[in-house]
């Protein structure tokens, strides 16, 4: 990398201390803490600090979907930790974990002697001390699809591998080109549910219009139900949810799925009688998270709303 990549890398280190605060619920079943990261933060600043020439070769990552990324850049060998919330791919279960978005191991990760840390960009604690000994870090925050395509081309500058991104990323793009190239006629009205203790129906979160699931409803065909309110993860009221009349519903959970669980949620949403034999359980990972699969996740969202 040459002089202006590097002065490019280092511009926005002193404004990575901006001190960002993460809603979540109680439990990690529902990956919500992923969900509900609702952020504004500059693209250009996602850049690594303390950045050692060369790609880094001990990278550790407590963001689940940006280890995804580095397995799917094939730098699985150089991940040397994880977070205790990675599951995917299969080969991070193999990994040490070092602790998640709130309790990250401090002394473990340093001890660990990485080149390269990812961290959630609300992390000001493990940040003040990754710098306090010259530990390089790139943070990640949510956004919309657009942000999470940028990233994964930012993250393969970082760690040598940017011709992969750059196919990763083509690649994606081509599945939104072809999912809405089937897109329907009309737009029905889809409500994404996440983090909803069944068998209630109050409580639940929904994604506005700066969620990247907003991005992928619309790209199969969908309107957001609440493509109109400027936030990323919301909790709506039930009565906001009936007074806007869904079409579909899309209750998003995290890999298993218990298929009593599925009957039962299901059943709380066909109680008040809306979207008729169109609610739908899912418990792919890769609807709550955006990685490498929002392909994936575009095509799924496609088969629900063009049966």
């Amino acid at each position: 990398m040459g002089k202006n990549g590097d002065r490019e890398q280092f511009r926005c280190a002193k404004l990575l201390s901006v001190p960002l605060f993460p809603k979540s619920t109680s439990g990690e079943r529902y990956l919500v803490p992923l969900v509900l990261l609702v952020f504004l933060f500059p693209l250009s600043c996602t850049r690594a600090s303390h950045l050692k020439p060369g790609p880094p070769q001990r990278i550790i990552s407590v963001v689940p979907n940006v280890t995804e990324m580095l397995f799917a850049l094939g730098l699985g060998e150089k991940v040397i930790g994880v977070s205790d919330f990675d599951h995917f791919p299969p080969e991070v279960e193999k990994k040490p974990h070092v602790g998640g978005l709130i309790n990250p191991n401090i002394e473990e990760i340093i001890a660990m002697h990485p080149d390269l840390v990812i961290t959630y960009g609300t992390q000001s604690v493990l940040k003040q001390n990754l710098q306090s000994v010259g530990i390089a870090m790139f943070p990640f925050v949510h956004g919309n699809v657009d942000h999470t395509l940028q990233f994964l081309l930012d993250l393969g500058r970082v760690t040598g591998a940017e011709d992969q991104a750059r196919q990763i990323v083509d690649e994606i793009r081509k599945s939104f080109d072809d999912v809405r190239a089937h897109a329907p006629l009309q737009h029905p009205k889809v409500f994404l549910v996440t983090g909803r203790t069944p068998g209630t129906l109050g409580g639940f979160y929904s994604v506005g219009r700066r969620a990247f699931q907003h991005d992928l409803v619309e790209i199969a065909g969908g309107e957001n139900l609440f493509a109109d309110v400027d936030q990323e993860a919301i909790q709506p009221t039930l009565e906001e949810v009936i007074s806007r009349k869904p079409d579909i519903i899309i209750e998003t959970l995290s890999p298993p799925l218990d298929p009593a669980e599925v009957a039962q949620r299901k059943k709380d949403w066909e109680t008040l009688n809306l979207a008729k034999n169109r609610i739908y359980i899912e418990g792919e990972s890769y609807l709550l998270v955006p990685g490498p699969r929002l392909g994936l996740a575009a095509r799924r969202l496609s088969q629900i709303i063009s049966p």
